[in-house]
């Protein structure tokens, strides 16, 4: 089968090569990906700035067909869709596991990380991380992109705590920040997305998406955010993984204002670490997901309640997944799929 393996350093250790088709072991299915999202982390990995193993096929994003199965699979069944948790195998043992945060098992293992990925025509995972997609679904191929709405979901469901009427500002309007303005639009918020001059187009995505008011300068923020509050933003979420978008966060936030942290930082980043001293601030970050979280992602997806298809704005054959990366670190596509 063909496969994008990450094989050497940077880029140029990006291979594009046929491999073996994976065979599942017992409990696990192996999936006709049919879709693959090209994430930031995957960004970083080509860059060597996240650890991953070498040589593994990247991808965690996903959506594809139950192809095989081996074992107990539980209610699954050859020819549905799924989607799933990256961070699939893990102990199962220790107290994250034990909770569904199996992201934070010290002892875990994500595909497209650790183990072979979605970047490929097929792929293998555990049965139990699978969530099927509804068969009623008019274009399935968008749950490609369920693994990062489902990271803004775990931040803004489960990490915080928003109310009806809070002033939530998003610093970053790229695909995370986007699926975080709909999480927190389901739960009531008002929410101001910020970003720079030349993200006009995603700026103008955000308005289609439901954003109260969107800006594009520190000055637009600052009176947009205290026409609602004079206090200061009540949320702040710092979605770009940029440290200037980081102290525009502590500039604008409240006294005892809530920061949630779902952009991820390429390095170390440096911060007045001050502000959250002075202002007595909550500060939380979220990483990635836990099967809770699935459960509220499948749920408001099925509901209507948030809209996977604007965002994804670019399909690509396997074949060019450089123009898609590309793609993604230029920021001249909102979420770029890659078919196999």
């Amino acid at each position: 089968m063909k496969a994008l393996v990450k094989e050497g350093k940077g880029r140029e250790g990006m291979v594009l090569k046929d491999i073996p088709v994976p065979e599942p072991e017992p409990g696990e299915v192996r999936i006709a990906i049919k879709a693959a999202g090209i994430c930031g982390s995957d960004i970083h990995a080509m860059l060597d700035e996240r650890k991953t193993a070498l040589p593994v096929v990247l991808g965690h994003e996903f959506v594809g067909m139950i192809e095989k199965m081996c074992g107990d699979c539980g209610d699954l069944k050859v020819g549905d869709w799924v989607t799933g948790i990256p961070a699939c195998y893990n102990c199962g043992e220790c107290i994250y596991c034990q909770k569904g945060e199996v992201t934070l098992c010290p002892d875990h293992k994500s595909v497209g990380v650790f183990k072979n990925g979605s970047m490929a025509e097929y792929m293998v995972m555990p049965a139990k991380f699978c969530y099927k997609v509804a068969e009623d679904s008019e274009d399935k191929i968008n749950y490609a992109a369920a693994e990062p709405l489902a990271c803004a979901v775990r931040g803004v469901y489960e990490r915080i705590d928003v109310k009806p009427g809070d002033v939530a500002v998003v610093s970053g309007p790229g695909a995370v920040g986007l699926f975080t303005l709909q999480a927190l639009k389901s739960r009531g918020a008002y929410v101001i997305v910020s970003g720079l001059p030349a993200d006009h187009h995603r700026l103008e995505m955000a308005k289609r998406l439901g954003a109260d008011r969107v800006v594009d300068s520190f000055e637009q923020l600052q009176e947009a955010v205290y026409a609602k509050n004079p206090e200061g933003a009540d949320i702040v979420c710092e979605a770009s993984g940029a440290a200037p978008s980081l102290d525009v966060c502590f500039r604008i936030i409240k006294i005892h204002g809530t920061l949630l942290q779902i952009g991820m930082y390429g390095s170390d980043i440096k911060c007045n670490f001050n502000t959250l001293f002075d202002k007595e601030l909550y500060v939380t970050s979220t990483n990635s997901t836990a099967t809770t979280t699935w459960e509220i992602t499948m749920d408001l997806l099925n509901k209507c309640k948030v809209d996977l298809s604007p965002i994804i704005s670019l399909k690509l054959p396997l074949e060019e997944w450089e123009k898609g990366f590309d793609a993604t670190i230029n920021k001249t596509a909102f979420k770029v799929l890659l078919i196999p």
